[in-house]
């Protein structure tokens, strides 16, 4: 069985632990370690760990020299300005890595974990786990195959409100640079990233790529008092000449789970975010494809990676690379705007709305217009 090292035992490391459950009790992989920063404060996932017989470790690289040959496989969910050092220190002591989304805060940082991968000859997995799911892939192999014809233009849009307790759980969270690394944390880089991720892969017809941006424009804006923002659109042309647009906001009352579009020459696509991707062809065939649980989906690509049962992870970090590459684009061409006191709106618990954010995207979704093009007052207001 492939053993597992996690770093982490609460947050969004808790969904790591449950699907190597899954995979222990399938017999195919186990937990060997975890790395806990802060063990007196989860007494009780230590308890839950020792009694699984999972091995303990106060610091990173003692994990990593007490572990070889015990573990194959190191699991980063971890913050964003740590994926660099953490991957790399992995790499080089052997370990195969899963490293959560997004690949890390610069491109140089990338590029170094992407050159480390290379000298160990081990496999590095990202964990924008909607890329590994049958709706996504089944997509981008009608895209390679030219079953859909040219891509001409994708566009997404989603509404997850967010609250002041999201921005406070931990240090970096609305940041763009945490312990002196960047992070910029935001709708974009975060929570919806995946979106993002998902449109320039299937903006590439190559196997195994995704498409960079030639061309971007980006609005960037704050209702709450972080670094970053927490609304924006932007609207980029890629390598291969298709046209992304992607519009999103976290400072909103309601929630609209995101949508991605996809326009070719011979059929569009319309993702629904966990449930299905509906395809319309230009003959009149409509197809349904289903989600599958991506997440698990993503675990077992991991292995089979692992386990050279395939060349290489769904995604890697040079895929991902494209979506760093983005990031950093529009913070180069955009500066954050904070949105006026007088068209925020507070509601319980301190849950901030831009005054007509829920048309304003729509509206921005609909016709691929930047919210300034539309002449939204938040856009057109200074503070």
């Amino acid at each position: 069985m492939i053993g597992f090292a996690v770093v982490g035992a609460h947050g969004y490391a808790l969904t790591h632990w449950h699907y190597i459950d899954r995979l222990a009790e399938e017999g195919r992989g186990k937990a060997v370690a975890a790395m806990l920063r802060e063990q007196d404060a989860t007494p009780d996932a230590l308890a839950r760990l020792h009694s699984r017989g999972v091995r303990i470790f106060y610091r990173y690289d003692e994990m990593l020299d007490a572990c070889q040959g015990e573990a194959d496989i190191v699991t980063l969910p971890t913050s964003i300005h740590t994926h660099a050092p953490m991957t790399v220190a992995a790499l080089e002591a052997g370990y195969h890595v899963l490293v959560e989304k997004p690949v890390a805060g610069s491109l140089a940082e990338v590029d170094r974990m992407i050159a480390a991968q290379k000298a160990s000859g081990r496999q590095c997995a990202v964990g924008f786990q909607l890329m590994y799911s049958k709706a996504i892939q089944t997509i981008k192999r009608y895209i390679v195959s030219g079953r859909l014809g040219r891509v001409r233009r994708i566009r997404a849009m989603a509404l997850w409100p967010r609250d002041p307790a999201y921005y406070g759980r931990n240090e970096w969270a609305g940041r763009l640079y945490c312990d002196g690394r960047p992070v910029f944390d935001s709708p974009f880089n975060n929570a919806l990233a995946h979106q993002l991720m998902n449109m320039l892969y299937w903006a590439s017809p190559t196997p195994h790529q995704a498409a960079y941006p030639v061309k971007v424009e980006a609005e960037l804006f704050r209702a709450y008092d972080i670094e970053s923002f927490d609304t924006g659109c932007m609207r980029l042309l890629t390598d291969g000449g298709v046209e992304i647009f992607f519009v999103a906001s976290h400072a909103c009352a309601d929630q609209v789970d995101p949508v991605i579009e996809l326009e070719a020459s011979k059929a569009t696509a319309r993702y629904q975010f966990d449930t299905e991707v509906t395809v319309r062809y230009t003959d009149g065939r409509e197809e349904v494809i289903l989600q599958s649980d991506p997440r698990k989906s993503m675990f077992n690509n991991v292995l089979d990676a692992v386990a050279g049962r395939v060349p290489a992870p769904l995604c890697t970090l040079s895929i991902g690379r494209a979506h760093v590459a983005c990031i950093e684009a529009i913070h180069r061409v955009a500066q954050i705007e904070t949105v006026p006191a007088s068209l925020i709106s507070v509601g319980e618990g301190g849950k901030r709305a831009i005054a007509g954010i829920e048309e304003s995207t729509r509206r921005a979704f609909a016709s691929r217009q930047m919210f300034s093009e539309l002449g939204c007052e938040f856009a057109t207001t200074r503070q």
